[in-house]
């Protein structure tokens, strides 16, 4: 069931560096003590911040963790570019 959770949140990630064009791979990890995850992406900082993908990571790990994990879902919000101008915030 873990894993499931991981590769979902790691597809999910793929999904919009394929959408939005690639760079370097990044990745984080996060350990709760009962629970490990890993998530990455090509997607560009400007796209996917270093912090959204702990929390990403995180968020993945939280719900690992849980007997009912499965049910609940990992949402990354990508940053808000219409606040900045259309550049996103660094």
């Amino acid at each position: 069931m873990r894993m499931t959770r991981h590769l979902a949140v790691a597809a999910m990630l793929c999904a919009c560096a394929a959408a939005a064009g690639c760079s370097q791979k990044r990745e984080a990890k996060a350990d709760t003590g009962t629970a490990t995850a890993t998530v990455s992406t090509d997607m560009p900082k400007s796209q996917v911040s270093d912090e959204q993908l702990r929390a990403a990571a995180q968020g993945a790990a939280a719900v690992a963790e849980t007997p009912q994990g499965s049910n609940t879902a990992v949402v990354v919000t990508p940053p808000n570019t219409a606040a900045t101008g259309g550049a996103a915030p660094k």
